[in-house]
């Protein structure tokens, strides 16, 4: 008598981690192609994630919603999103759509025209408010902790070429904030499953059923998907939802990598700008960067992401190495102005083909004093 033994995402993954390292990675998954569907009986793994990924899909597409996008002047186009509560918010990519645009939304086989709650072009989050008094509205949870390994499982759901919903199944590939030099502002999941016109805006979600990212693009002829990751969507969110925009932290450096791009390469300061926060506190061109704000920095990413989350307002201390010698200096976070220019962040190139791009001076970035902005740009 053959026993039936049914592997989930995770126990697919448990499966593979117990499976001795010294058998090549070829040679694993041709086991896992061939041998393993003969091995647990009368159902195969095929069928098994094949019940698995319908299960998270049926469970959870009835908060995903196909978005109409209205532009002056211009054609209809089309996306997918996700209510994030009972109240009604949801949440897109705006795929460089104006906060001028109207949104339209359909739930229950009904387009509701949504408010724009705001637009973030910098993240390309887009936070929308359907009213329909049939509540409360299904929603998705934010994964509140981040715990994304490569390998790691993943759905995402949406209306591909504004066809019905449907999920697309694949795994994490890997976390970046470059791809063919643009920067996103801060790390990204990449995902090897195919993305079609009609998906971005979806979430991607775990074998939990949380929400772990939100895809914002897809690339390589729509076989790579990126997206933005929920601990970012939250921020970007809760700022939105507050204060219209996403106030986004600044405070005038520019940094570059010196030497191997792994991490034993050295984040360097490669430019302090003129009239902001950093300007007098003692940080220099060519300090070694080895943490902000309590986190440890070894590559340009690092710093992206540490400059994201900062907030305004925010003191945050800053660890660098002179001379040999480690240094300690403290910021008053301000608010990033509109004509912060592109790459202050992260300066892949040298300081002087920077400083031919841009030479104009930014104003000073007060913080809590700064005036309310009413919309950013792409830049970093």
């Amino acid at each position: 008598m053959s026993r039936t033994v049914l592997l989930t995402m995770k126990q697919w993954w448990l499966f593979k981690i117990s499976f001795p390292k010294t058998v090549p990675s070829f040679l694993f998954f041709f086991l896992v192609l061939v041998g393993i569907p003969y091995a647990i009986g009368s159902e195969n793994l095929f069928e098994s994630i094949g019940k698995e990924v319908n299960r998270l899909f049926e469970s959870n597409k009835n908060a995903v919603v196909r978005i109409r996008i209205e532009k002056r002047g211009g054609e209809d186009s089309y996306c997918s999103g996700f209510f994030i509560d009972p109240k009604g918010i949801v949440i897109t990519a705006s795929a460089g759509q104006s906060a001028e645009a109207l949104f339209y939304v359909e739930y229950r086989n009904q387009w509701h025209i949504a408010k724009t709650v705001g637009v973030d072009e910098r993240s390309g989050v887009v936070v929308l408010q359907v009213s329909d008094d049939q509540k409360p509205f299904p929603y998705l949870k934010l994964a509140k902790s981040l715990d994304v390994a490569t390998g790691m499982p993943v759905i995402g759901i949406g209306f591909p070429y504004n066809l019905p919903s449907s999920p697309s199944f694949g795994l994490i590939a890997g976390k970046e904030c470059e791809y063919l030099n643009h920067f996103f502002p801060t790390t990204h999941l990449r995902i090897n499953a195919r993305i079609n016109p009609g998906q971005v805006g979806g979430p991607l979600i775990n074998s939990r059923g949380l929400v772990i990212g939100m895809i914002t693009m897809s690339v390589k002829e729509e076989e790579w998907s990126y997206a933005l990751p929920s601990n970012a969507i939250k921020k970007v969110v809760d700022d939105l939802c507050q204060f219209g925009k996403v106030r986004y932290g600044w405070v005038g450096v520019a940094v570059t990598k010196l030497g191997k791009e792994d991490a034993e390469g050295k984040v360097v300061v490669a430019r302090l700008f003129p009239n902001t926060p950093v300007v007098g506190s003692g940080l220099r061109e060519g300090d070694v960067v080895v943490s902000i704000n309590g986190k440890k920095i070894e590559n340009l990413s690092d710093v992206m992401d540490a400059s994201f989350f900062v907030s305004v307002g925010q003191k945050i201390p800053v660890k660098v190495i002179r001379d040999g010698k480690p240094l300690l200096f403290e910021f008053l976070v301000g608010e990033r102005p509109l004509d912060a220019p592109s790459g202050s962040t992260i300066l892949p190139s040298s300081p002087e083909e920077l400083k031919k791009v841009w030479t104009n001076p930014l104003p000073v970035s007060t913080a809590p004093l700064s005036p309310p902005i009413e919309k950013t740009n792409g830049s970093r």
